[in-house]
């Protein structure tokens, strides 16, 4: 694959930069190839979608917000719904782009100019916990204007989307998607090479990954001292400080969670008993089983059981 090297063109200023949500719902409305050439380029346009425009052969002469851009080969430029844009330049010999709009939900952020420069990319979230819901906050950076070093790449992801556009088959709109996502994924992975920001997650981060996993599927079992240290090979006053920096709680906590979680489920779907329950979630006593639950969710095993079976639970 080859680079571009950037010394060998003027870089134009790169100060505006947006925020994807990892999570966010992509639905490709249009795709497709344009001749920059083409009198219908030099008119105003506007849609309510997003629109992305990758420069295939520059130049490019494109005006957008009052800004006027040249795209070089590989160079993307991402406008905002009702963004106008039009050709500029009229009367000179110009290439050709590729071009989609989509929607996002949630939608596509401004990102505060001011933290670009000591952007951390590497976010350690809760995800990681069965206990936790998904969270917005592990953002893709994407700049308005970028030439990536990786032209062949994209230019190759976005002719598979046109393709997908102009002869549909099957879940064309799902396969959609999912190049669109890989065509943002490059921009902002190449964005960031290009920003020399560190994206190495520590040591740390990757133990209490590991020590998540292992709780996730042992933690029915007998979850002790020497079990973890023996399974994660590390001291368990090192896992504790570990599970606490990233998931803010403790690991006898969570395995506590994960007992209820899995109760709850067999409180609503078995004729188990409340002593079987607890057994198989690992709390062989009763008694200790119900004040744990009743700790998480102000009830009794038996009172939640009772609830979900009456008319209007």
């Amino acid at each position: 694959m080859e680079d571009i090297d950037m010394s060998q063109r003027k870089k134009e200023p790169i100060d505006i930069y947006y925020s994807l949500s990892r999570l966010s719902a992509l639905d490709v409305k249009w795709a497709d190839l344009f001749d920059a050439n083409a009198a219908s380029f030099q008119r105003s346009h506007e849609n309510p979608f997003y629109q992305l425009i990758v420069a295939v052969e520059g130049p490019i002469r494109i005006e957008a917000g009052n800004q006027r851009y040249t795209l070089q080969s590989g160079e993307s430029l991402l406008l905002l719904p009702w963004e106008r844009h039009t050709g500029w330049d009229r009367g000179e010999r110009q290439g050709l782009f590729f071009w989609t709009q989509f929607s996002s939900n949630p939608e596509i952020s401004l990102f505060n100019n001011t933290t670009v420069p000591d952007l951390n990319i590497v976010h350690m979230e809760k995800t990681e916990l069965r206990t936790t819901a998904n969270s917005h906050e592990d953002l893709l950076v994407i700049p308005k204007l970028h030439l990536s070093r990786r032209r062949f790449q994209l230019l190759e992801l976005f002719e598979k989307l046109v393709s997908e556009s102009n002869a549909p088959k099957g879940y064309f709109r799902f396969h959609q998607t999912l190049l669109l996502g890989e065509i943002l994924r490059s921009i902002a992975n190449d964005f960031l090479e290009q920003s020399h920001h560190d994206t190495t997650f520590p040591v740390s981060y990757i133990t209490y990954r590991k020590l998540v996993n292992h709780l996730n599927n042992f933690f029915d079992k007998d979850v002790n001292r020497g079990s973890l240290e023996m399974n994660l090979d590390r001291k368990y006053e090192y896992l504790c400080q570990v599970f606490k920096k990233y998931s803010g709680t403790t690991i006898v906590q969570y395995v506590h969670q994960l007992q209820v979680q899995r109760a709850k489920h067999l409180l609503l779907s078995s004729d188990k008993t409340i002593g079987e329950i607890g057994e198989e979630v690992g709390i062989l006593d009763s008694f200790y089983f119900s004040r744990i639950f009743k700790r998480f969710e102000g009830i009794s095993p038996q009172h939640f059981r009772n609830q979900s079976q009456l008319p209007n639970a």
